[in-house]
């Protein structure tokens, strides 16, 4: 069974760590959405980057006490016009 195939877990089954890291990620994942989505609706509107034009991103992610870095690499479609 691959972690793709696993149940997802009840939130009361959580354990404290875990509940924490999935707050972490869903606070990442929204803030970073929005924040991108504006850059990129910015930019069109600006003319730095044309409607439908591809943008590079790379993410990273630091935790010096852990000695853990993971960086992320992808290329992102900017919106074909603004509202």
């Amino acid at each position: 069974m691959s972690s793709s195939d696993k149940p997802k877990k009840d939130f009361a089954e959580m354990t404290e760590s875990e509940i924490a890291m999935r707050k972490f990620l869903k606070a990442l994942g929204v803030t970073t959405h929005q924040k991108l989505e504006q850059a990129l609706a910015d930019a069109v509107s600006q003319g730095r980057v044309a409607g439908g034009g591809s943008v590079d991103i790379t993410a990273n992610i630091d935790i010096p006490e852990l000695g853990f870095s993971h960086q992320i690499t992808a290329t992102l479609t900017a919106p074909s016009e603004t509202s």
